[in-house]
């Protein structure tokens, strides 16, 4: 069976998709059978990400209504075999998405994958709570700013209380200049205050915007944030992989 890794965060905007496309894409390029989930109903921007949004038929809601079975509502991207995408729907209706309806999801997609990857809505809404007891690893993105790391303390709480043995947190949008200032939260800051393992931290890149529109997820180029991404693939997949302290050089930030 696979493992279930739901990828969430306490407010929006904070790249929670965005990490779980570079995630999901880098575990694919590892080896990984991997699928990414869109549970972010109404939104549908993970197929946007991985370039694949003109090859979705069917979605998320046809699957748990029992139109098609799970495996062929499966995108699958070209440029990593072994990763799949189950998309969002644009509609949906709260009845479909019962914890039942998608233990029974998950319980398809586990025969077909080693992992699977389930970008969560931001926040604590119904659909979270929803799927979080199915899950056995948690990852929270926040922003180094107060009001974003006190959102993600609220999901972190909601996740040790659903059962989520492991919760780990990923700090995205480091400015150096601005920690060293005082005016963002340092990332030992922050892990201080969740508790929580410390995943990553990557730094505010202007290449994920580029990589964004071209979609293309944020893993396996130069960019600072594609080789911070790298090496949380690495830690997931059980390497022992430090992050670099804080620093600017050459006119790029660190590479964490």
């Amino acid at each position: 069976m696979a493992k279930i890794c739901v990828i969430t965060s306490g407010k929006g905007g904070v790249g929670k998709t965005t990490a779980a496309a570079a995630i999901g894409a880098g575990l694919a390029a590892s080896g990984v059978k991997t699928i990414l989930v869109d549970l972010d109903l109404g939104l549908r921007n993970l197929d946007v990400s991985l370039g694949l949004e003109t090859q979705v038929f069917y979605h998320i809601g046809d699957v748990v209504r029992g139109i098609v079975p799970a495996g062929d509502a499966l995108v699958t991207a070209e440029r990593y075999p072994n990763l799949a995408l189950l998309a969002a729907a644009q509609t949906v209706k709260a009845e479909w998405f019962t914890e039942e309806s998608l233990r029974r999801l998950l319980a398809e997609l586990s025969v077909l994958a080693e992992i699977i990857l389930i970008d969560c809505p931001a926040g604590i809404g119904e659909y979270f709570r929803s799927v979080i007891p199915l899950a056995g690893e948690g990852i929270v993105l926040t922003a180094p700013v107060v009001s974003a790391v006190r959102d993600a303390d609220k999901v972190l709480h909601l996740l040790e209380e659903a059962g989520v043995r492991k919760r780990s947190i990923i700090v995205n949008g480091v400015r150096p200049e601005l920690v060293r200032k005082g005016a963002m939260m340092k990332p030992e800051e922050i892990t201080d205050v969740l508790g929580a393992e410390l995943l990553g931290v990557i730094p505010d890149d202007d290449a994920v915007i580029s990589l964004a529109n071209e979609g293309r997820p944020v893993y396996g180029g130069s960019s600072p944030a594609a080789a911070a991404y790298g090496r949380i693939v690495r830690r997931l997949l059980g390497e022992s992989v430090p992050i670099p302290p804080i620093r600017k050089k050459k006119g790029w930030f660190s590479r964490y």
